[in-house]
């Protein structure tokens, strides 16, 4: 098999099609591992360090643009295969996503291209990985953050093969994928065996199914209940069709019918022993002013339930804002001429009989729909990825809330793809978490079902259960180990009760974060300036 694609490469990369062809093989392999083909992301990168070394082996000018180019054929590609669902949130603005996301991604390439260059390529490729480690670590923290498609995400579908990232986080996934994807480029290429495939492939796996089936749970159980009210979130949850503009008129159901079916599940479920209910993102979505929550006609209705349990707590999502009046600090705040600046949350709210209710607002926002990203220079023209309205506030705390000595985080959708920041709410207290969310924007496609996987990461990573409320999605409860159990399926209204451990250790990559990314980081950096350095020395 080598033989045959030795001898392939070697009659036809130089032929004008050839990398064509490699950007093609690589943007559907790395996309098509993100719908349950994993081995393709094992050799999804190979193609494009062999479009990178051709190009570097002809005599053409513009090399570096040529690398660019086709690194961002093949991530386009990617991009739209891994998350074409993405259309039904926003149908033709979806092409500036795909196109954006991969513009960047291909910017790790392109610097390993010159690092590379500059090396005489003496770092064996070891510079591709912390160039691509660095680029994911960037894109988890600035204005345009979008880590979906972090590699070390696409072991979410598999947890028994990701155990590990309680000591390296989803980045340690990373790291061992694209030293696999350098081993079979070198294999492929040169015949080289850098390292034995035992120590690249099966030892990993070996090490993680033994992590898997000797783990022991740990902590006593308590009772939860997680409520799925299967609101379609375009026709029936808003006025307004988000999708469409126009007026629900017919489908519409106001914020008390929805508060009213919301209590009607849990009431089915929950019983004297229930600790904590969870429902969705947005349950209360008739805005409520947080200085004077209590003449929210529906936070009365909660609190008339919440009569009833003394001993319960209910988290639930909500639409929330604050006034500030005539000035205000938070760069976030809107103006209008009735109230003066205010600001607009999407909110996690805990409710408990004797007490006030307290907040946590949301604090990693989906760019376009709850954020602006460079605001100055872009709120005029910033793509609208359905239900924007307008940039929203945020918190840079992560809140717990609390069931006497009993915490839990209150994670709220895209925030659970974020590991380290997820460990922030670990870190404050939290013996378990919850995530509420609202996946109903891309209908019953991969989206939701890619969304509840990440939670499964973050099980892993934190050795905490989960929870999982979603209004239109998977509702469920996820244990240590990352399985999911007892599912609410897509599409189905209802309520599940379920025990989760309490666990009060924190694990190694709790303590540390992404200490694999700021590491490759710093080498890329390293590298690239070492590079520079002798070559100056070289020419003096």
């Amino acid at each position: 098999m080598r033989k045959l694609i030795y001898d392939f490469i070697q009659a036809n990369s130089s032929k004008k099609w050839y990398l064509w062809l490699m950007a093609l093989i690589s943007g559907l392999f790395l996309g098509l591992s993100w719908h349950g083909a994993l081995p393709l992301v094992f050799i999804g990168y190979v193609p494009l360090l062999e479009i990178e070394r051709v190009i570097s082996l002809s005599d053409k000018r513009f090399k570096g643009w040529k690398v660019y180019f086709f690194s961002f054929i093949a991530l386009f590609i990617f991009n739209v295969t891994a998350y074409w669902w993405l259309w039904y949130a926003s149908s033709w603005a979806t092409f500036g996503a795909w196109g954006a996301n991969a513009a960047l991604m291909a910017l790790p390439v392109l610097a390993y291209h010159h690092t590379r260059k500059i090396s005489k390529g003496k770092y064996f490729h070891l510079d591709f990985v912390c160039w691509m480690i660095a680029f994911e670590y960037l894109h988890m923290h600035w204005d345009f953050s979008w880590p979906w498609l972090n590699i070390g995400n696409v072991l979410s579908y598999t947890p028994k093969l990701a155990q590990w990232y309680e000591y390296t986080g989803a980045f340690g996934g990373t790291l061992w994928i694209l030293l696999l994807n350098i081993y079979f480029f070198s294999f492929m290429v040169s015949g080289r065996k850098v390292v034995s495939i035992i120590f690249y492939l099966l030892l990993p796996i070996t090490f993680s199914l033994y992590l898997y089936y000797s783990y022991e749970e740990e902590g006593k159980t308590i009772e939860t209940v997680v409520v799925q009210p299967n609101i379609d979130c375009y026709t029936q949850k808003f006025k307004y069709n988000a999708r469409t503009g126009e007026q629900n008129s017919k489908t519409y159901i106001s914020p008390r019918d929805q508060v009213r079916r919301m209590i009607e599940l849990t009431e089915k479920e929950v019983t004297p022993n229930t600790k904590f209910v969870f429902w969705p993102e947005t349950s209360i979505s008739q805005s409520i002013n947080e200085l004077y929550w209590d003449a929210s006609a529906e936070v009365q209705m909660v609190n008339k339930m919440m009569l009833k349990y003394p001993n319960l707590t209910l988290v639930t999502g909500a639409d929330t804002y604050k006034i500030y009046g005539d000035s205000s600090s938070s760069e976030t705040a809107r103006h209008s001429k009735n109230i003066g600046y205010y600001d607009v949350f999407n909110t996690g709210i805990r409710f408990h009989q004797r007490d006030s209710l307290e907040f946590y607002h949301k604090s990693q926002l989906v760019i376009g729909v709850e954020t602006i990203p460079f605001p100055v220079i872009l709120k005029a023209i910033i793509l609208n990825f359905g239900g924007s309205s307008g940039g929203l506030g945020r918190q840079d705390h992560r809140a717990v809330f609390s069931n006497g000595d009993i915490n839990v985080g209150p994670i709220i959708c895209y925030e659970s793809v974020y590991g380290d920041y997820v460990t922030d709410y670990v870190k404050n207290g939290a013996d378990f978490l919850t995530v509420i969310t609202n996946d109903g924007w891309w209908n019953d496609s991969p989206g939701h079902t890619q969304h509840l996987a990440f939670s499964s990461l973050r099980a892993i990573e934190t050795r905490k259960s989960i929870a999982r409320s979603a209004n239109t999605g998977i509702s469920c409860f996820i244990n240590q180990r990352g399985d999911i159990l007892d599912p609410i399926a897509y599409g189905e209204m209802g309520a599940k009760k379920g025990d989760v451990h309490i666990n009060k250790t924190e694990t190694i990559y709790t303590l540390y974060g992404d200490y694999i990314a700021r590491i490759a980081s710093v080498l890329a950096i390293t590298m690239l300036v070492i590079g520079f350095v002798r070559r100056k020395a070289l020419r003096i």
